[in-house]
């Protein structure tokens, strides 16, 4: 008995339509286990929001990029004058909380050019600047990061808000 070309490309189709409705199948179940089990108030505070924010500001400047943040001579690194005023800036902006409290900071860098840039190469000196300034006791306490690429403004801007988990 011969097959088509069409016939077998078909059968090929229903039977990997077939192992895919299985595995899914399977994934949906696995889901469904870990929302039972998981704490709720954890997927309340996420689809209502609640969120208790310690601060938020706008910083009409842009960090240093991590290749621009630390100077070496010999075997010595050291922070560069950029990082250091940078966190001068944000010294005078940000109070000193000094929480214990596990933390979510959401970034927003409005670049002031359209130049090609890694937004993740900027939170370094942002994260350091807050610990710095004494809004937390160490950058470990960061649980949540959401890093978002702004409008170009002329100048650049930092949006940073703080909330609790």
């Amino acid at each position: 008995m011969r097959i088509t070309e069409d016939e077998y490309q078909t059968m090929r189709l229903n039977q990997k339509n077939k192992g895919l409705e299985a595995k899914k199948s399977k994934s949906n179940a696995t889901v469904a286990d870990s929302v039972k089990t998981s704490n709720l108030s954890d997927f309340r505070r996420i689809l209502c929001k609640e969120e208790n924010v310690i601060f938020s500001c706008e910083i009409a400047t842009v960090p240093p990029s991590v290749n621009h943040y630390w100077v070496a001579t010999g075997k010595r690194r050291f922070l560069s004058e950029r990082a250091k005023v940078f966190h001068r800036i944000v010294k005078q902006l940000v109070p000193a909380h000094k929480t214990l409290k596990r933390l979510k900071l959401e970034v927003t860098f409005h670049f002031p050019d359209r130049r090609c840039r890694d937004i993740d190469n900027y939170l370094k000196a942002t994260i350091d600047s807050l610990v710095k300034c004494g809004l937390c006791v160490d950058d470990e306490q960061f649980d949540e990061l959401i890093v978002k690429r702004g409008n170009v403004i002329k100048g650049g801007l930092i949006k940073l808000t703080v909330s609790e988990v």
